[in-house]
């Protein structure tokens, strides 16, 4: 379960960046912290695909997320099977084909770590986020990329590189791709990205 968590928030590095031509990367972290300050809900969809090394196979799902200010996400897959992940404040709700689980977060120092990775994550923070992350940005002009090296465990035991790839043209993260200690790689790619739009408080709840 760790491992599904952790791979839940590692595809929300979704904040929008507002930044072209060429600029110096210490711009590029703040113009991405500053939109972030701005940020009071987002919404997409995604398309995951999963390379597993071993059996040279590859699987694809699908899904939505929400997030709003305050420490409210919700992020599900909805194909081929669903899981459903939702942080509202304190508490967090997992839901899948067995059934629903409760977690106080205050009451779980692993959960209070990942959910502060998550909003860091959510609101695009996280690329200066040096107390977790060995961070590098490469680039230029309309092509940035952060490539993104775990310094704690349990995510350093896990993965080894997670790289985030900036479509500058559309001021939008276009994909994530995470590559895991034992070889297997997960690329999430969003679509329909929509920042500041009302979103119902019901989708941070269990129905």
């Amino acid at each position: 379960m760790k491992k599904q968590i952790f791979i839940f928030f590692l595809f929300l590095l979704t904040a929008p960046a507002l930044f072209a031509q060429n600029y110096s990367q210490a711009q590029v972290r703040q113009r991405i912290n500053n939109v972030a300050a701005n940020m009071r809900t987002m919404t997409c969809n995604f398309v995951q695909t999963k390379t597993l090394h071993m059996l040279k196979s590859k699987v694809t799902s699908r899904g939505n997320m929400y997030y709003s200010r305050a420490n409210r996400l919700r992020w599900e897959y909805t194909s081929p099977y669903h899981y459903t992940f939702i942080l509202n404040g304190q508490t967090v709700w997992l839901k899948n084909s067995r059934g629903n689980s409760r977690i106080n977060v205050a009451q779980s120092k692993m959960f209070k770590e990942i959910t502060r990775i998550m909003m860091s994550s959510v609101l695009g923070t996280c690329v200066s986020n040096n107390r977790d992350f060995n961070v590098s940005l490469q680039g230029h002009g309309n092509s940035w990329q952060a490539v993104m090296r775990p310094k704690r465990s349990p995510m350093k035991q896990m993965f080894s590189t997670i790289t985030v790839y900036f479509d500058m043209a559309r001021s939008m993260v276009s994909s994530v791709r995470m590559v895991e200690r034992n070889g297997d790689t997960t690329v999430i790619q969003l679509r329909n990205v929509r920042t500041n739009t009302p979103v119902n408080a019901k989708v941070f709840s269990l129905n």
